[in-house]
């Protein structure tokens, strides 16, 4: 028996019919192949319309719980019952670090932006113009390799900011690194080995080592990697942080770059991914020029974001492909669409064009430069108890305490307080050298600089004491 409730209620009047004789049909009340109420006697009993019971009727047929037959009527559908004996509990899920109150005051994380000096306006701005209803092309997907301008006015950017010399069809555009290195790994194929630094970008080094590579761990000095420690077999991918290396902040010099493409024109089958991780920030010289942009014989993969520069939600980053390689992802990939949506690559595209995205770097260098030097006087009141890494490029450093204090220690201590800091070990992939432990990392992007200034006083409070 269907019992209605709140009859004023039109829109819920079909849902409850629908529901009560799916519940009756599921737990056995209505046996299969039993005739059901004609529409007009079931709204007559039930006091509704006819176009109600309707309703209920062909949303049951839709499901399949009844079917109907010509002049005949509705009749219930033979459907088997689960076998469990009581509904799933929806259970309140435990806190986790990212929902707790953890009582952090300032967290010096080593990702994200400054958001509160994002360009919204002109965001808003270019998403107004972009999102055209006389344009159908935004209601299409993109080419696999990204849109034909946004590819242009990448490729002009990184020429002009890190001499990276490419035709725009090397150009391809992926929703953020993981989504590239994933491609990457699809055009060299599995069984190619990967030497990557070490410590590591790890999330660089989760995902090949999910997909099935080998991985080779090449040790890191303050010259960069260790290229004197390549394998000397074929068929090696070097995976290198060469501008900013993550996540001691360490550049590689020139004379360590001509001996990284040296090893790699030994043989026909190596190559190098060059992730240009957080170029467009430094402050004590001028940017300097890839590592693509000596390669002669197209050896050098080169990737680049938008995430560390405009936002980590704009998943938008890029790679340039060696012709050889390009010829494999054409043979491969040109049958999928684009990851990226055709709307966020045309803004990005007006973004780059219009002159937005350089004035914005610029005032981002000069913001983060002036939180980096606030960061470094507050370090320096630390005296002899700290030593730095990685200070002069990008927005984090690697601070050493000298006074005998773990690694897992500085965390704790910094986290009794209120504040939160990352321990380095975690990007190591075996034993943490001597050099570098009792180190954790510290970023200031995301920091205003009262944040910075509160943080270091609250550190120096609990470090320093710990003698």
């Amino acid at each position: 028996m269907i019992a209605l409730e709140d009859k004023n209620n039109l829109g819920s009047l079909y849902f409850q019919i629908y529901s009560q004789l799916k519940d009756d049909i599921q737990s056995g009340k209505l046996k299969a192949g039993t005739k059901l109420l004609s529409k007009r006697k079931m709204a007559e009993r039930l006091s509704v319309s006819v176009n109600t019971v309707e309703t209920a009727y062909s949303q049951l047929v839709s499901e399949g719980f009844i079917e109907a037959e010509a002049k005949r009527g509705y009749f219930v559908c033979k459907i088997d019952r689960l076998n469990i004996d009581n509904k799933p509990k929806i259970e309140n899920e435990p806190d986790n670090e990212y929902n707790k109150g953890n009582n952090i005051i300032v967290d010096f994380a080593t990702d994200g932006v400054d958001g509160d000096n994002f360009p919204y306006n002109t965001w808003r701005k270019l998403m107004k113009n972009c999102f055209n209803e006389y344009n159908p092309d935004i209601l299409k997907s993109a080419p696999p390799e990204g849109d034909y301008k946004l590819r242009k006015a990448v490729a002009g950017h990184i020429y002009a900011s890190r001499g990276v010399n490419c035709s725009v069809n090397q150009v391809i555009i992926g929703a953020g690194v993981d989504n590239l290195l994933n491609i990457i790994s699809g055009i060299i194929g599995i069984k190619s080995k990967i030497a990557m630094e070490n410590p590591v970008y790890y999330e660089a080094y989760s995902l090949f080592k999910s997909l099935g590579h080998e991985i080779i761990s090449i040790p890191v000095d303050d010259k960069g990697m260790r290229t004197d420690m390549l394998p000397e077999e074929d068929s090696i991918i070097v995976y290198v942080t060469p501008s900013h290396q993550f996540p001691l902040g360490i550049t590689m010099p020139a004379g360590r770059r001509v001996k990284l493409m040296n090893w790699a024109y030994e043989t026909e089958n190596r190559y190098v991914i060059e992730d240009d991780y957080d170029s467009e920030f430094r402050y004590n010289s001028k940017l300097i020029p890839s590592v693509q942009s000596i390669d002669r014989k197209g050896r050098v993969i080169y990737l680049g974001t938008l995430s560390k520069t405009i936002a980590p939600s704009v998943r938008i980053s890029y790679m340039v492909l060696p012709n050889e390689l390009l010829k494999r992802y054409n043979e491969k990939y040109r049958k999928f669409s684009s990851a990226v949506s055709v709307l966020e690559q045309n803004m990005v595209t007006e973004f780059i064009t219009e002159g937005y995205y350089e004035r914005h770097l610029n005032r981002m260098r000069k913001l983060y430069g002036e939180k980096r030097t606030v960061l470094l006087a507050e370090l320096k009141k630390f005296g002899s108890a700290v030593k730095l890494n990685g200070e002069n490029a990008g927005h984090h450093m690697a601070v050493k305490l000298t006074n005998g204090t773990s690694e897992a220690d500085m965390v704790r201590l910094a986290e009794n307080v209120g504040v939160k800091v990352y321990p380095l070990s975690k990007y190591f992939v075996d034993k943490v050298p001597d050099k570098y432990k009792s180190t954790v990392l510290i970023g200031y992007a995301t920091l205003s600089v009262d944040k910075i200034k509160t943080g270091a006083e609250l550190l120096r409070g609990v470090w320093t004491d710990n003698i």
